[in-house]
């Protein structure tokens, strides 16, 4: 079940020829138009979703998307765009985990379920041992299972953002760019309307 979502890196010869490598690493999102920083490092991720995050994967190394650290933002102050001078708000980045490729390939190949990962309720199960949590369009409740977390981080990345507290109510995120002169990057949602 964990084929798809992953961030491909497409490499293009000048004859033609070319190759592509998939990044397990960078979560098992909706990637669009994932934008690399100047650093060579850092990658923020569009999320194209409905209720969905917005993600940033920071390399081990310069030039080498195959480890590194994966966190999704939260949205401080507030979020009520429509009043007078509140049209920004500070983010702030959870950590939702450090991995390889090699690791979490390894579990997909490994033959790893949704189920080995966290119990998933979808009416209120009356059990204080799950957490509330909106994400991928609807409402769950959700118990991560022990050991998990590295898993749920890169194969339910979704979920496992919401569980720890990510702000997962932006719109389609399709891309992002950024100002290397002014080292300010930019996102642009398709639109604000349901989660938002």
């Amino acid at each position: 079940p964990y084929h798809y979502g992953h961030m491909p890196e497409v490499t293009v010869n000048p004859d033609g020829t070319g190759s592509i490598k998939k990044h397990y690493c960078m979560g098992r999102i909706s990637h669009e138009l994932v934008q690399v920083m100047p650093d060579n490092r850092t990658a923020l991720m569009g999320d194209d979703a409905t209720n969905s995050g917005y993600f940033v994967f920071v390399a081990d190394k310069e030039k080498d998307l195959s480890s590194g650290t994966l966190y999704a933002a939260k949205v401080g102050g507030s979020t009520d765009f429509s009043k007078a001078g509140s049209a920004a708000a500070p983010l702030t980045w959870i950590k939702l985990g450090s991995a390889t490729s090699a690791e979490i390939r390894a579990l997909v190949d490994g033959g790893i379920k949704p189920t080995d990962i966290m119990e998933v309720k979808s009416a209120d199960p009356a059990d204080t041992s799950f957490t509330k949590i909106v994400a991928n369009g609807k409402t769950e409740w959700i118990k991560l299972k022990t050991g998990q977390d590295k898993a749920a981080a890169f194969l339910e990345t979704h979920r496992y953002a919401a569980l720890k507290g990510a702000s997962m109510g932006f719109t389609k995120i399709e891309g992002t760019t950024v100002n290397i002169k002014d080292k300010v990057a930019y996102s642009a949602l398709q639109n604000m309307q349901s989660s938002m």
